[in-house]
């Protein structure tokens, strides 16, 4: 399958997780292991969606839904 394709393929793949579970929060170990995709496309997908400010990365390594770890972060103060 050529990369272009299957990138967009797990790109929908993940957007439509994280549109349909807003405090789904994952590692990039945690998402190659929860939809079975090597490295390579997990990091390329994830940080995708991070250039375009829909995901972002904590400290910890965690991709989160952007609006959602403003609550998170406006909550804890």
């Amino acid at each position: 399958m050529d990369i272009r394709i299957e990138a967009g393929y797990w790109r929908d793949v993940i957007g439509a997780a994280f549109d349909s579970l807003p405090t789904l929060s994952l590692t990039l170990a945690q998402a190659q292991r929860l939809w079975s995709i090597d490295e390579h496309i997990a990091r390329r997908v994830l940080d995708s969606y991070v250039e375009t400010g829909y995901l972002t990365v904590a400290g910890d390594g965690q991709y989160r839904r952007s609006d959602v770890a403003v609550v998170r972060t406006r909550g804890a103060s």
